[in-house]
């Protein structure tokens, strides 16, 4: 899928998220190391990252303070606001690059599909929601708590939607002619997008419990019979019944 200029730099902006398989509250060896300082601060700002997730699954943004942050992460309040200006700024840096990884995620593994249109839409939307299981704690903070926390967080939320909108109408209007499909107005997509994020942040915060095959099938057919694909939609809610 080709991108215009602006999501092109919008991605390039954002970054990858850093890999997470590591235990939370990982610590340097003790005593004196000869570790490079770039390295020490890349570990320690890994480790607030850790702890913040952590700290906002547990209690929410808002409860959250800078202390406990720094306490989870075993880094001092120096070395916090050497990284960050404020909380504000530690989340909001966590949640863009995890949008980011998102929207990599699914515009690659579309553009390695991008021959058959459904099984493009499929296979992508697939790997968005599965992604959302590498790292629970992850999805927990920086996802489905992220409309609960701040009015900059907000914003570049809605400046993500809009991407997904875009992409959304852009995959609709590029499908084949002999697809029979009905004109629709850029709100119907926006609603569209909308239900999704809510749909899947409700299923993170209820522990995501229903699998990701169910929450896909249930998205495939919200999104393929909203936009007149019924057929296609059809075949997602037969899985279901």
């Amino acid at each position: 899928m080709e991108l215009n200029l602006y999501e092109q730099n919008w991605l390039k902006k954002g970054g990858e998220f850093e890999e997470n398989s590591v235990q939370l509250r990982r610590k340097l060896p003790r005593g004196t190391n000869h570790l490079p300082p770039e390295l020490v601060l890349q570990s320690q700002k890994e480790r607030l990252i850790e702890a913040v997730a952590l700290c906002i699954h547990q209690k929410g943004y808002a409860a959250t303070s800078v202390k406990d942050i720094i306490q989870q992460a075993s880094v001092s309040r120096t070395t916090f606001y050497k990284l960050f200006t404020d909380k504000e700024a530690c989340y909001f840096y966590c949640f863009k690059k995890l949008s980011s990884l998102h929207l990599r995620l699914l515009i690659q593994t579309y553009s390695d599909h991008q021959t058959d249109f459904r099984r493009a839409f499929e296979v992508s939307t697939f790997a968005f929601i599965q992604q959302l299981t590498v790292n629970k704690i992850y999805a927990s903070a920086f996802f489905a708590l992220a409309p609960y926390s701040t009015l900059s967080v907000v914003a570049e939320l809605n400046v993500v939607k809009a991407h997904y909108v875009s992409l959304l109408v852009y995959w609709f209007s590029i499908l084949p002619s002999q697809i029979i499909r009905p004109v629709l107005p850029q709100d119907v997509f926006k609603i569209v997008i909308e239900g999704i994020f809510s749909y899947i942040r409700q299923w993170i915060i209820q522990g995501q419990e229903q699998s990701t095959e169910n929450v896909h099938h249930h998205v495939c057919y919200v999104i393929f019979s909203t936009l007149g694909l019924n057929d296609w939609a059809k075949q997602h809610l037969e899985k279901l019944i």
